[in-house]
């Protein structure tokens, strides 16, 4: 039989990398990460779309009735 080979210390080392409290920080950082670099392209893209400008028709405001029908009966 093969005699079992010792584990080198830098693969001993890499077993504390993976508790919970490494592995969740990791995720904390990469998606902080992930966040700040999609705020940073899109600061420096800008807005994609068209800008908002005023509605092309105006409408009466809610609960008044319409203008045309205004003095006529229903």
């Amino acid at each position: 039989m093969d005699k079992p080979r010792a584990s080198s210390p830098a693969a001993r080392a890499t077993g504390r990398f993976r508790s919970p409290p490494f592995v969740l920080g990791g995720f904390i950082l990469l998606l902080a990460l992930v966040f700040l670099g999609s705020y940073a392209l899109g600061a420096a893209v800008g807005p994609v779309g068209p800008l908002p400008g005023p509605p092309s028709t105006p409408s009466p405001a809610p609960g008044t009735s319409h203008p045309h029908h205004a003095g006529h009966p229903g």
